[in-house]
């Protein structure tokens, strides 16, 4: 019985590895001074099989822009003062400046999740991370052709 292969080469990205039952690049995006990985669910778990969108959501993460946290802190700020009023202001204290955010996040990867199955029909990626808010869920930032658009704990931004 032949084992199923734990390696794939993209001729655009390059070397893929099984990792955590998804496919990872062996590129890092990089958010800040920090690389993050890239998880990629190929479509109909077919091996080496990218959607042209996946495939423009992989170029995306890696191409995010220096000033990428700055610009998507006021997004997840938003995310991270519904928690703080809901459990109150002793435990969680306002921050002075939106970017001050990330000192309270620990990013885990970017997922790239399979376009056709899901129905997505713009370039899309997740940013999966733990925050000291929300343990227990963690905190997902969806980007759409790039862009940061919503930010809410692991599994309820929609897709």
């Amino acid at each position: 019985m032949m084992k199923p292969p734990t390696s794939y080469y993209d001729a655009e990205f390059g070397q893929m590895r099984i990792e955590d039952n998804h496919w990872t690049l062996a590129e890092c995006a990089v958010l800040g001074d920090r690389s993050v990985p890239i998880f990629v669910d190929f479509e109909q778990g077919q091996i080496g099989k990218l959607s042209s969108l996946q495939r423009e959501a992989i170029r995306q993460a890696l191409a995010l822009p220096p000033d990428v946290l700055r610009i998507t802190a006021p997004l997840v700020l938003q995310n991270y003062d519904v928690y703080r009023d809901m459990i109150g202001d002793e435990s969680m204290p306002p921050l002075a400046n939106p970017i001050q955010v990330w000192d309270e996040v620990t990013f885990s990867y970017i997922y790239v999740p399979p376009h056709v199955e899901y129905d997505l029909h713009i370039a899309t990626f997740e940013l999966i991370a733990e925050c000291d808010w929300e343990p227990e869920h963690g905190l997902e930032v969806r980007f759409r052709n790039g862009v940061a658009d919503d930010a809410d704990q692991i599994g309820e931004t929609g897709r």
